[in-house]
């Protein structure tokens, strides 16, 4: 039986009148807990482990790239943007972190000095393996994971023993913290595919070792640290696995790979760095489950179903925890300061140069980052109002560094403020090039001749270029096979897909809709995919303009579940919305009025990882306007089926009666006011696929959402969807695309003429496109259809 229409408005409206209700109420319960983790009693301890330089040769690791690059993001995020001191943190690098060493480290740094209250936080980057259990009893698992240190065991001899750190002495380890505020980050993975490079990426697994005998001297260390906890070795054993004491960020599932991407001139965990990008703009009464269901979303949509980041929370058994040790929230055992974009690494020619590390910029917006893009010096503390703000103007990036040139803002007359290392800086103007591309890698199965003729067909494409299988590329052209990693966790390709073309992400998950006939020439698979590869470079475009977490706009934007349970899944806000309280609770202007009222407010769902919609639900986005200007949008879709849809941008008649004719008939938010996109009374309306407002039908994989929203309306960007698609009607509507790639590119016009004077007032000259980052915001949400 379907949802009756009068009791599908009633859910809707009683959610979104909700929303915002349950969001002041979330900020005010996060504001207690941030003055609580202000007390001086609260101590911060830090052990970051990372491993490039394995022993090689026979036997040996290959080399990682990035796992240093982990240790200097998360000890960068740690000091400047949590709150914790260079002396209290300890880094084991390379040759320095032999089993041993990690292990007194964490005896003597973490647990000697931690006391009841204290936030632990324990790091590690690099290769993991999977070991046999030696003597396992019938109701012990038959092996353990483990961390591999640098004088780990690679592929030991019958005669060799492993010398590993098992996963029952970090079980151990963490048991043994006197206090639950333990948080453990993972860069790692334990199951080896066979192969330690694939394409652009390195894993993290060894193969496992030859032989089942462990190092007498961790069994040892494990028997001090058993009598220490009076447990027992049967007691160890029956534990259940891949789980520890406290919060545990896991970057992949047990079963899965985690990867290190090469990048140009820098590597680094793919799930680190997106992890530590993400908590830099984090804001105080962001929950870590919604952090990492951000982060999984970008994990997941460069390695599909091969790696899906995981949240781990175990309380700590001890009997009575005091007043200061009763577990608090992440978002409050960590943050102490503002949203930031990156740090001051050091200062050149008389503080004149500042060398930045721009740790706060998504991977993606980074590679396409130009020289003259600027950014804003911080404040030291959050109550320094001083006018006088110095800038940097970015003059060369190599890799996640840049060289900037240090000016001043204010008056005429007034003197350079005085910067300081570990200062951190905001984006004020991003600079991109105008040509943008869509790289596409050939799979090394491939034949020559196929290759050959794959590259001879790209060539006649613009927007397109072809990359070397080890760079990074946006897609990767291939044969599907039965081994090919499909989309759906649950639904692997049928054989007859056998030979066929098709596309294949960075982590070789197949888009299923990219594949073609049996027997196509290779010429024509391209030709094929030429629609869809333009919609999917348009959807890059999109993802260019993120910059929700630096913009000084006043906006949220929510997206729910409105059945079979009404439910807040993701939501995202600027800054600015965060900082002012004074702001009048937003009302809704397109929502029947009702009487009653939720019997719990919604919150966000309870997932490991990526948001999850189910075929046949209904979904609904929100945009809440709480500045005083109006809000123009452009709302931007890419299904499961890499099919574009927009929006209807244009206001229907009725909306228009009052407005002055010079004003721009699109669709828009008034001040303190909020929309339903679309409003509640058109869910009858057709829309395919998981249409907002409509059943989510599938097919199974990745969808991906852009709200775009400024204060100036999108002039461009209508004429170009006028030219192929009839807009305006009675409700708003979607339109799926024929030319989104021209209306991609609109967009990025319209966002540079909103721009033009923040630019100017800059100094900006660039032939390149200057974006004022507070000229506009963007929303992404990522989740998976199953």
């Amino acid at each position: 039986m379907g949802l009756k229409r009068r009791e599908f408005l009633q859910r809707a409206s009683l959610l979104l009148a909700a929303l915002g209700i349950n969001e002041t109420q979330w900020a005010f319960g996060s504001a207690r807990y941030y003055q609580a983790l202000a007390q001086p009693t609260r101590r911060k301890l830090a052990l970051l482990v990372g491993i490039n330089q394995y022993p090689g040769g026979s036997g040996g690791f290959e080399p990682l790239r990035g796992c240093i690059t982990d240790i200097e993001l998360q000890r960068e995020l740690l000091t400047c943007r949590f709150g914790f001191a260079d002396s209290d943190m300890i880094t084991l690098t390379n040759d320095k972190a032999t089993r041993e060493n990690i292990e007194n480290a964490f005896t003597t740094h973490l647990i000697a000095q931690a006391k009841p209250g204290d936030v632990v936080v324990f790091h590690f980057s690099g290769y993991g393996s999977y070991i046999p259990r030696p003597n396992s009893t019938a109701n012990s698992s038959t092996g353990q994971n483990a961390l591999v240190p640098v004088d780990g065991t690679a592929s030991a001899t019958e005669e060799g023993e492993i010398n590993d750190l098992l996963e029952d002495t970090l079980w151990l380890l963490l048991r043994s913290l006197p206090t639950h505020q333990v948080i453990t980050v993972l860069d790692t993975s334990y199951p080896y595919p066979g192969v330690s490079q694939q394409g652009a990426f390195r894993i993290r697994s060894s193969a496992s070792p030859n032989t089942s005998q462990l190092s007498q001297a961790e069994l040892a260390f494990q028997d001090q640290l058993l009598s220490q906890l009076n447990i027992s070795r049967e007691q160890l054993e029956k534990r259940r696995p891949n789980q520890f004491p406290g919060l545990v960020l896991a970057a992949t599932k047990p079963s899965q790979v985690a990867v290190e991407i090469n990048w140009d001139n820098w590597s680094a965990g793919l799930f680190t760095h997106t992890l530590t990008q993400t908590l830099w703009s984090a804001f105080p009464t962001d929950s870590l489950q919604s952090s990492l269901i951000q982060v999984a979303g970008v994990v997941e949509q460069t390695m599909g179903v091969a790696q899906q980041p995981q949240l781990y929370k175990e309380l700590l058994p001890a009997a009575d925890p005091t007043p200061t040790d009763k577990p608090l929230p992440f978002k409050s055992l960590l943050l102490n300061s503002g949203a930031a974009g990156g740090v001051i690494k050091g200062l050149e020619d008389n503080g004149k140069t500042a060398k930045l590390l721009l740790s706060g910029l998504p991977a993606s917006v980074l590679e396409y980052y130009e020289a003259n893009s600027l950014y804003t010096v911080l404040p030291d503390s959050e109550s320094d109002t001083s006018p006088i703000l110095s800038q940097l103007l970015i003059r060369s990036r190599t890799g996640l560094t840049a060289k900037a040139t240090v000016r001043s803002v204010g008056s005429a007359n007034s003197t350079l403020p005085e910067i300081k290392i570990g200062q951190r800086v905001k984006e004020a103007i991003r600079v991109l090039p105008r040509q943008v591309d869509l790289k596409v890698a050939l799979d090394p199965k491939l034949a020559r001749i196929e290759r050959v003729d794959a590259t001879s067909a790209f060539s006649g494409i613009g927007d397109v270029s072809i990359v070397t299988n080890d760079q990074p590329a946006d897609y990767i052209l291939g044969r599907v096979r039965d081994t090919a990693i499909a989309q759906s966790p649950t639904a692997p390709l049928p054989s007859l897909f056998q030979g066929r073309y098709g596309l294949f992400s960075m982590g070789q998950a197949l888009l299923p809709e990219s594949v073609g006939e049996g027997g196509e020439a290779v010429k024509i698979a391209v030709q094929r995919l030429i629609p869809q590869l333009k919609t999917r470079l348009a959807a890059k475009l999109f993802n260019l303009t993120q910059n929700d977490q630096s913009s000084l706009m006043k906006a949220r934007s929510t997206f729910a579940l409105l059945t079979p349970q009404a439910k807040v899944l993701m939501s995202r806000e600027t800054p600015q919305t965060q900082s002012d309280s004074s702001l009048p609770q937003a009302e809704l202007d397109d929502s029947p009025q009702t009487n009653n009222s939720l019997s719990s407010s919604p919150s966000p769902s309870v997932s490991q990882g990526i948001v999850s919609v189910p075929v046949g639900s209904r979904v609904q986005y929100q945009l809440q306007n709480n500045g005083n200007l109006p809000l123009y949008f452009i709302w931007f879709h890419l299904n499961t089926r890499g099919q574009a849809y927009i929006l209807d941008p244009i206001l229907e008649e009725a909306e228009t009666e009052n407005d002055s004719e010079n004003l721009p008939r699109q669709q828009r938010v008034a001040p303190g006011k909020i929309r339903s996109l679309p409003p509640n009374a058109s869910y009858e309306s057709t829309v395919s696929a998981e249409m907002v407002g409509q059943m989510v039908r599938g097919p199974a994989g990745l969808a991906e959402t852009y709200l775009v929203v400024s204060h100036y309306p999108f002039t461009q960007t209508l004429k170009v969807i006028e030219k192929t698609n009839k807009m305006g009607g009675n409700n708003m509507k979607f339109l799926l695309l024929s030319n989104p790639l021209e209306v991609a590119e609109a967009v990025l016009e319209d966002l540079s003429k909103a721009s033009q004077l923040g630019v100017e007032r800059a100094g900006i000259s660039t032939d390149h496109l200057a974006l004022d980052i507070n000229a506009w915001a963007t929303f992404n949400f990522i989740y998976r259809v199953i």
